[in-house]
């Protein structure tokens, strides 16, 4: 470790890309992203049809703080799939790649976010320097993420460690029981993991205390009981990205403190709102993650409301960064309506049902039968085959499900041990919902 940053390799990247001289002071920064918020306004003024109405009268040299933000109107994502080409900025023979994220059930629009070769390129340019946190030349990284196509994230974080002398390789999708896994990571001399945190609790349990020094949860939500089961597992230290495709793929990173996830500040700007009121939050109060972007080419997004929910901390870091780090981070604020009106989120499945030992991943159902009732399909470590009790008992744990369970408007339905996952749940854990007719399933968390 002595080789090692111990500051968040997130600052020099930021005090790069916004071209702060010296050394840069929390001030310092907030100039200049101030100054970057204004030219991507003026950028999105000038070459966006759907900025030049909705920021009409707009004069960007008139913000002059973060609070001036509240008069420019959010971007949601209902705008973003009625909207659609409307809000590019370049012509779609400079589209680099198109990213589909589908929205709740079957039939919902879908939302299309694009990038340039430049926006790619700024993405990758984060992932290298975050990662050199707690990795450089010496080790070698295993990428448990999308790989094979062009500018998918896993290819962008290969080939952007890959241009910082660092080798890393990929594998997806995991393969069933992680059969190959303990011997790719022997053989390839492996020392960090980067993947979604069922998989790498997963990789945990299948590898040996030492093997790894580190691993890299992102793409979902990571609760702190799944995490420490990782490190008790294999001895290695965790790190957390905070990352959704309308940041650009990459967001925060974690440094050596694990004090929350510094962010790229330099290409985002990020603001925490009540998510009822829409106005903005003190630093420490959880709320809305808004996410306005600096500099994007192909596709610009202004005040764009995430529903991820979060902390903002603009304090200096123990480890000396300045840059802004996103804290306590929950995830997306959809949930599944229980019949008590009460909403249940995957998260909070999460945090109860990642303490049973032996528990590596497992899918929630909803159904409809003379009262609502809840399944769960799940995996286990083998030689933890016998868990179902432990399941049922923290599953009833849960507020939101406890209630009902006591009303008598939800009954525990069957909880069935399966060795994989249909390819719809390859990547996020999500909750189904198959009690509305004419959805063959709906994601509602």
């Amino acid at each position: 470790m002595d080789k090692r940053l111990i500051r968040t390799s997130v600052d020099p990247l930021v005090q790069r890309r916004l071209a702060i001289n010296g050394q840069m002071g929390r001030k310092d920064l907030e100039q200049a992203q101030l100054q970057a918020l204004r030219s991507t306004l003026h950028y999105a003024l000038q070459h966006s049809p759907y900025y030049r109405e909705q920021l009409a009268g707009c004069d960007p040299e008139q913000l002059k703080t973060y609070g001036d933000l509240e008069e420019i109107p959010f971007l949601t994502p209902h705008a973003i799939t009625k909207q659609g080409h409307r809000l590019l900025c370049v012509s779609q023979s400079r589209v680099a790649r198109v990213v589909t994220l589908h929205t709740s059930g079957s039939t919902g629009v879908p939302k299309r976010f694009s990038f340039s070769t430049d926006d790619l390129a700024s993405t990758a340019d984060f992932f290298l320097h975050g990662m050199h946190t707690f990795v450089n030349e010496e080790d070698r990284v295993l990428v448990l993420l999308p790989y094979q196509q062009p500018a998918s994230v896993g290819e962008l974080l290969i080939d952007a460690l890959a241009g910082g002398g660092i080798h890393a390789e990929g594998m997806w999708p995991p393969l069933p029981g992680g059969s190959d896994l303990p011997q790719q990571i022997r053989e390839g001399r492996i020392t960090c993991v980067v993947g979604l945190p069922q998989h790498l609790l997963a990789v945990s349990a299948l590898v040996s205390p030492g093997e790894l020094r580190s691993m890299l949860l992102c793409s979902d939500y990571a609760s702190p009981a799944l995490r420490s089961r990782i490190e008790e597992n294999c001895g290695c230290r965790t790190y957390l990205h905070y990352g959704t495709t309308e940041s650009g793929l990459g967001g925060g990173v974690e440094c050596l403190m694990h004090a929350g996830c510094h962010l790229r500040e330099s290409d985002l700007l990020v603001e925490i709102v009540d998510p009822y009121t829409g106005r903005q939050l003190p630093d420490g109060v959880a709320g809305e993650v808004v996410l306005t972007t600096l500099g994007r080419e192909a596709m610009a997004l202004v005040r764009y409301r995430t529903g991820d929910i979060a902390v903002l901390d603009r304090s200096t870091c123990a480890c000396g960064g300045v840059t802004a780090r996103l804290r306590s981070i929950r995830g997306r604020m959809d949930g599944c309506l229980l019949p008590s009106g009460a909403l249940l989120y995957s998260q909070d499945m999460d945090d109860s049902l990642f303490l049973v030992p032996g528990l590596l991943d497992y899918r929630v159902r909803l159904d409809r039968g003379s009262v609502d009732q809840l399944h769960i399909d799940y995996m286990a470590v083998p030689g933890f085959m016998e868990i179902v009790g432990d399941l049922m008992t923290m599953t009833a744990k849960v507020p939101a499900i406890r209630d009902n369970l006591a009303s008598g408007k939800l009954v525990m339905g069957i909880f069935k041990q399966v060795d994989a996952f249909a390819a719809i749940h390859t990547l996020k854990r999500t909750l189904i919902d198959q009690r509305t007719a004419g959805e063959l399933y709906a994601v509602c968390s």
